[in-house]
């Protein structure tokens, strides 16, 4: 199996920086220039681009809900990043999803983790109705 290429250096392209071929490279939303503002590597999206991206959070280039920029995630999860979306199911639930990697739920057929704190304690789940022992105490 090949090696898989790693990206050099940061995620940005920046203007200080750049020379040559980079330096032709354009925001693909404005279409200011690598020599002019700072570029995400991978998206082809100036910095200013991507601020007023993660405030709008439109569901095509940012999540929907928390704003992170990653369009080809977007696209197979339905305008939510894979952090807002359940890994069983694959619905949206950005904040359960966000704590637990699971929708509520999905989280509930498991039952083997409290509902509370996310520990992994099956028989104390089973015996306090979906609490380990230390949330049952609190």
């Amino acid at each position: 199996m090949a090696k898989q290429q790693t990206r050099r250096g940061g995620k940005w392209l920046d203007p200080n920086k750049v020379s040559g071929r980079r330096a032709e490279r354009y925001c693909a939303i404005c279409g200011a220039e690598a020599t002019e503002v700072r570029i995400l590597k991978h998206e082809n999206i100036c910095e200013d681009c991507v601020k007023r991206l993660r405030e709008e959070k439109d569901g095509k280039y940012a999540c929907k809900a928390c704003g992170k920029v990653v369009p080809k995630q977007l696209e197979e999860n339905n305008g939510y990043c894979k952090e807002c979306v359940c890994k069983i199911c694959g619905k949206p639930d950005p904040e359960f999803a966000r704590k637990y990697d699971f929708c509520e739920a999905c989280f509930e057929l498991i039952g083997t983790d409290c509902r509370r704190c996310g520990k992994e304690a099956r028989a104390q789940v089973k015996r306090n109705d979906g609490l380990c022992d230390d949330c049952v105490e609190k």
